[in-house]
């Protein structure tokens, strides 16, 4: 009868331990997660990065630094929190158009990118567009921003919050204008 009891009283107890093994660690947990999400990080200075098709160069991106992560989804995010020049060329590898932004994070899989602070945007026609913030759709070759955008050219100015162009700026709309300027010294 001891000894039945002694075996009843293990097995009790090996069935608690269990149980209390089972029981999920918050701490535990979360360090899993943080280690999932940072799945694989790469960071570069002096970067020149060349985008083409079909040999052809589309792109080149210049930064001073680059974080290259790939999240959960094997997405390649790029991000250049030091700044960025971006290139844009056409057909005959001219210059279309030049940007220029103190932070940049480009979503490979969606082909989007998300300029911010600073941003100079030139094309080969003098046009300028001075924004707080801009969005590239390269899928839909759209510039989008609901932000405070600025335009100017040797004929004056415009400003507004609603900007939609191509992505290499030789094309745009803007709307809700706030201010402009028209230089009539021509």
């Amino acid at each position: 009868m001891k000894i039945r009891f002694k075996l009843y009283l293990r097995v009790i107890f090996s069935c608690f331990l269990l149980l209390v093994s089972c029981v999920e660690n918050p701490d535990i947990s979360d360090l899993n997660l943080y280690q999932e999400e940072l799945q694989s990080t790469e960071t570069a200075t002096g970067v020149t990065l060349n985008f083409s098709d079909l040999g052809r160069s589309k792109l080149l991106l210049k930064a001073p630094k680059l974080i290259k992560t790939v999240d959960l989804n094997d997405q390649l995010i790029m991000e250049c929190p030091d700044g960025l020049e971006l290139i844009f060329y056409d057909s005959l590898k001219n210059i279309e158009s030049v940007l220029i932004a103190d932070y940049g994070k480009l979503f490979s899989e969606f082909q989007f990118f998300i300029v911010r602070e600073n941003v100079v945007f030139n094309n080969y026609k003098l046009d300028t567009l001075y924004a707080e913030e801009l969005e590239i759709d390269f899928i839909k070759d759209s510039v989008y921003s609901e932000k405070l955008v600025t335009f100017s050219n040797s004929e004056g100015r415009i400003t507004g919050n609603k900007l939609i162009a191509n992505s290499n700026f030789t094309f745009f709309k803007l709307s809700n204008v706030s201010q402009s300027h028209i230089n009539y010294n021509l």
